[in-house]
């Protein structure tokens, strides 16, 4: 990033309070990607950043750069569009931290990816609308481990080399990044052809066409034990969202 003023449009990842008044700022911004930053006095300075810093929402925030300084400093900030609904509602909120995670788990610093910035917004939007938000959440997160380069692979059994279309039966192995013959192992975890043909639809469509999709409560539920443990696998640990999430999910069905 070259050094001096940039406006940026982001949205803020996390926050961690450095001393009294001070906020580190980690952001993905459309035009550099994933940065930190220090907010001077953020935390009494209601001028420059109001709860801009605390908000879920698009931003544009007034930053400088310096020669050797790996933390920009964040001068001013202001909402652009604030995405009240999700922050509304416990499990979309939930859902939107576990997006946030994800963005900061699998994006480089200064690594700009305009694809993964408008799908982030897409599913905000989606969480704000409360739009099958469930199903919203799984399609973000099958396309942005695809744009990090770790695409699930749903074509072929790395070990038999039959395809998708000759399973009657299928498995996924977080391991082995995707499909698998039913039989090779203990960690993969059994799934139908149907399943795997809407995750493959979830990746192909242009994102301007991907609210046609549908993924049915069985296809979720298939899916989304395969991807939980893919990430763990990835990254090497568990999401914080995944336990806000679990006792969420388990409250709204009873227990």
């Amino acid at each position: 990033m070259k050094p001096g003023s940039h406006s940026l449009t982001a949205v803020i990842l996390k926050r961690t309070p450095y001393g009294e008044a001070d906020v580190i700022v980690t952001f993905f911004s459309r035009e550099q990607g994933k940065l930190s930053g220090m907010a001077r006095h953020a935390k009494r300075s209601v001028k420059r950043f109001g709860n801009v810093l605390a908000s879920l929402a698009l931003v544009r925030l007034e930053v400088t750069a310096s020669p050797g300084r790996e933390l920009v400093r964040l001068d001013r900030g202001e909402p652009i569009t604030v995405f009240e609904g999700a922050a509304g509602d416990p499990l979309h909120l939930g859902l939107a931290g576990r997006a946030l995670e994800l963005v900061d788990g699998f994006q480089a610093p200064l690594d700009p990816s305009p694809e993964l910035f408008d799908l982030l917004l897409w599913l905000l939007g989606r969480l704000d609308r409360g739009e099958r938000v469930e199903e919203a959440s799984f399609i973000f997160e099958l396309r942005l481990l695809r744009l990090a380069g770790f695409g699930p692979n749903l074509t072929v059994c790395p070990h038999c080399g039959r395809r998708l279309a000759d399973f009657p039966q299928a498995a996924l192995d977080p391991g082995q990044g995707g499909l698998v013959c039913p039989e090779a192992g203990p960690e993969a975890l059994p799934v139908s052809t149907g399943t795997l043909k809407v995750m493959d639809r979830a990746l192909s469509l242009p994102l301007d066409k991907i609210d046609r999709l549908r993924a049915a409560p069985r296809v979720l539920a298939e899916a989304e034990p395969f991807l939980g443990r893919y990430v763990v696998h990835l990254l090497g640990r568990e999401l914080k969202s995944t336990r806000f999430l679990d006792q969420i999910k388990k409250g709204r069905r009873g227990g």
